[in-house]
């Protein structure tokens, strides 16, 4: 998963933020870091990140 794509991966499935933070186990806020590229993700997130978005 290439964060830069992160918002148009999302916007594509069809998920809320709010869903996506839920899937991910992190707040919503900490996932719009994510989204607009304020930190990067760990190790954990961008497994995460891969499964949700891959299928």
């Amino acid at each position: 998963m290439v964060l830069e794509k992160l918002k148009a991966a999302r916007q594509a499935k069809g998920y809320s933020i709010h869903m996506v933070a839920e899937l991910l186990n992190i707040t919503v806020d900490s996932y719009l870091e994510l989204e607009y590229s304020v930190r990067e993700a760990s190790d954990q997130e961008m497994k995460m990140l891969d499964s949700i978005f891959s299928e």
